[in-house]
Parts: C-alpha cells; structure tokens; sequence
C-alpha cells in the first residue's frame, strides 16, 4: 500500500477540519494519536499522527497495538482500518526520511511495518494480495534483523518466524528447518531479555500446533514442528510445573503426535504408542480447570474410544468423553460438533437402554 509522496518535512494531513467534523469522531489510541476513518474506501484509510514533538514511532506503536487489542475482542472492521492505517503512515514515514536522507530509522518502525503487513496477510480473503502481504513482511521485517539491538531480538525473531510458518503453508513445503532455526533464535532471545518469555515462548509453541492443527501442511513438516512444540512445551512445563497453559500446549502436542499415526482409512499405525501419547495427555488435562482444557480432554478421549476394539471399553470412553463435554459446557459455550455428539451419544444409551 503506498503512501502519499512527501516531498517536505512536514505532517500529514488527511483531512480538513470542517471536513473531519462531519466524520465519526476520531479516537484517541495511544500518545495522542488519532484513528481517523477518513475516506469511504477502507483500503485507503489512515492513520493521523498528532503532528507535534512526540515520537512518530512511538504513536505508530500504539496504533498497531490497539489494532492488535481489535483483533483479540473481536473488532475485525476497526483492526483493519487501523491496520491499513500503520502500513500507509509508515510507508509516509519511511518515505518523509528518504527524502531527508537521515541516518537508518529504528529497527522498532521496521518490526510494526512489518508486523502490520503480516496481519494483513492473515486477514486477507485473496490469495494473490495475501502472498504480496507476506512478501512485503518479509522484507521490513529483515530490515529490522538487519539493524536490531537486543532488546527486540526476540519480536523480531518471533515475527519472522510467524511470516515464515505461512510462507510455508502457503508453498506446501516439505522443509521447514529454516523456520525451525528461527524459531530456536527467537526462543533464545526471549529466555536472555524478556520478562515475559514463558507466555511468549507457550504462544509461540501454540502457533505452530495450530497450524500443524489447520492441516496446510505435508506430513513431514507437520512432524517436525509438532516435535519442536512438545519439546518447548516439555521444557516450560518443567520449569513451571504447576501451569495448567503449559500443560494443554503439551496435551495439544501430544494428541497432534498421535493423530499422525492415523492413515486415510481410519487404522492406526501404532495403537501401543498411540494409547500411550493420548494417555499422558488425559493425564495431564486431568489436572487443568478451564474450558478450552476440557474440550481437548473430551477429543482425545473420543480419540481413545475410536481405538479400542471391546465394546465396552469403548462405551467408557465416549462416556468419559461426555462429562468432560459436559463440564465444559457449565464453563461457556461448547462447540456444535460436542453438542452433537453429546445428544447422539445420549440418544444411542437411551435406545438402548429400552431394548
């Protein structure tokens, strides 16, 4: 997305004053700068930086960490409107310091740049503009690699690695080492300079399940990434036994492992090893309270029953199966596919039942 073409050091202006009146008034996101839905094409819409002495990169910051909080509440339309508006200021910024020729700008704006261009891509419905997204990221984001001191390596590393892993889906890559790499970088980094490494590194163990989860992936890289996500997880779960999050990232790659060994009609490959992987993860999930836990114990365990060749062993199963369910539900809202196979499962008991 390409910015307007500054050819003097001075703000943007999108719009008049009478003309932003009759808009929706702006709102204030971070450091005084405003999101402003200033054309009637959302492809085009901006950001307006406040324009006086604070750091420009500062606001673009809190612009696309606001856009970042849109998209966790569900706020899809506001996100992209202000994401646009981080790629289209930072394409004016970037272009404002070209023609001043000043020294290299901060490996922070390249790391949002970047950032902004790779959440686009993830929101994008086309195919085509989503690889230019990607590409794009790419590039800005090997500008901040380039030029990054030490307390961004982890973000950057771990944006990279985001970028990569859908480059890669996108490709249907067989080979994912390069990512793997990454990922080890950005780990690394983050365990050296960031406070909150554990809940970066669980969620970065969690994208990758995730997309071995999305099935976009061939077999041999969906492996290699699900073992990179046990081993992170097996790791911070020693280090912080009692956290019920590391626990259901192992759980979660526990299953991902087992489920590899199901072929195409149904058969499992290993039914020793595949009972001994989702079994650990029961275990595990036995020991966490909340829904999102719950659910995944409930599959596994459907998962469980699927293996068992005595009727009745299967039967303990699916019951089993049905409270966890159950026990989710009394926690928020159940998937339909659950509710379902809750009611076919109770419907099958009670005819059963009255034979």
């Amino acid at each position: 997305m390409a910015g307007e073409d500054s050819t003097a050091p001075k703000r943007k202006r999108p719009m008049g004053l009478k003309a932003r009146s009759a808009k929706k008034p702006a709102t204030v996101t971070a450091a005084g700068a405003q999101e402003v839905a200033d054309f009637a094409d959302e492809t085009t819409a901006t950001v307006m930086l406040r324009g006086d002495d604070t750091n420009e990169i500062d606001e673009l910051e809190g612009i696309f960490d606001s856009a970042m909080e849109a998209l966790a509440e569900g706020e899809d339309e506001r996100a992209l409107t202000l994401l646009r508006g981080s790629v289209h200021e930072s394409d004016r910024l970037l272009r404002l310091h070209d023609t001043q020729g000043e020294g290299e700008l901060e490996p922070r704006f390249y790391y949002i740049y970047g950032s902004a261009l790779f959440s686009l891509a993830e929101a994008s419905q086309d195919i085509e503009d989503r690889g230019v997204y990607l590409e794009l990221a790419l590039h800005r984001l090997e500008q901040a690699q380039e030029i990054m001191t030490e307390d961004i390596k982890g973000r950057v590393y771990m944006a990279l690695a985001k970028v990569k892993l859908e480059m890669a889906a996108e490709a249907g890559s067989e080979d994912v080492d390069g990512v793997v790499q990454v990922l080890d970088q950005a780990v690394s980094a983050l365990e050296t300079n960031d406070g909150e490494a554990t809940e970066q590194m669980l969620a970065a163990s969690d994208l990758v399940l995730s997309l071995v989860d999305s099935q976009r992936l061939p077999t041999r890289a969906s492996s290699r990434l699900v073992a990179w996500g046990m081993a992170q997880a097996r790791s911070l779960l020693q280090s912080q036994p009692d956290s019920d999050e590391c626990r259901c990232v192992l759980a979660r790659a526990l299953w991902l492992q087992a489920s590899a060994m199901i072929g195409e009609d149904d058969e499992i490959s290993d039914k020793p090893e595949f009972a001994k992987l989702l079994s650990e993860a029961v275990e595990l999930l036995e020991k966490t309270e909340s829904s999102d836990g719950l659910i995944l114990q409930g599959e596994i365990e459907i998962n469980l029953g699927n293996a068992q060749d005595d009727e009745m062993e299967m039967e303990q199963w699916y019951t089993r199966a049905v409270a966890s369910f159950r026990r989710a539900q009394e926690m928020g809202e159940l998937p339909e596919q659950f509710v379902q196979f809750i009611d076919d499962f109770e419907n099958e008991s009670d005819e059963s039942d009255s034979e």
